[in-house]
């Protein structure tokens, strides 16, 4: 009687572990091209799941071979975590192509608009890129994402519930800061940058 006991609690056991051992470690990073060492996965992991602890938001690393016809948008919009009833950023590099977006779920889209990101990816992003140190790229990426979000998370409350006059001036230099940079950029280098090429 005593061995059945133990031998059924054994089973038990490995029927419960079962689950816990198919659980992805890193859900919110996907690289099918093996280009990420396991430790920078793990940072980014932690990264994206600091990130939405302080601000709501979700944000998606996801490295492939190539966008299979498709424009890096569509790509992006195309993979099977994309939710755009939910806050969403995918950070998305196509290595054969050498293409890399940041593509923003709808209701995020108003707050950043592209140019944040185009930005954000040519300062960031693309001098590690060309010069082939991709881990580190994207690390730089998905740093300046999460201080992007959260410094936006973290002077919304002053603004919508205080009205503080310095969060309002604040806000009224960034906006006009954010016109002159949009200005400041001619069409065909916006573009240039918006596609991400390195």
């Amino acid at each position: 009687m005593g061995r059945r006991f133990v031998a059924w609690m054994i089973a038990a056991l490995v029927l419960c572990a079962g689950p816990a051992v198919a659980t992805p470690t890193h859900p919110h990073v996907l690289d099918s091209t093996g280009t990420l060492f396991e430790t920078t996965r793990d940072r980014l992991e932690a990264e994206s799941a600091a990130t939405q602890a302080r601000t709501g938001v979700e944000v998606f690393v996801v490295l492939q071979n190539n966008l299979a016809g498709k424009t890096a948008r569509e790509a992006a919009q195309s993979l099977p975590l994309w939710n755009p009833s939910r806050d969403q950023i995918v950070l998305l590099l196509a290595m054969t192509e050498r293409q890399v977006r940041i593509e923003t779920s709808p209701r995020l889209s108003t707050e950043y608009p592209d140019i944040v990101w185009a930005t954000l990816i040519e300062t960031k992003m693309l001098p590690d890129l060309r010069r082939g140190r991709n881990g580190a790229a994207v690390r730089s990426g998905m740093d300046a994402i999460s201080q992007t979000v959260s410094h936006a998370a973290s002077t919304r409350p002053s603004v919508a519930v205080r009205g503080d006059p310095r969060a309002l001036r604040d806000m009224g230099f960034l906006l006009v800061a954010g016109l002159l940079a949009v200005f400041s950029f001619s069409s065909a280098r916006h573009l240039r940058i918006a596609r991400g090429h390195w």
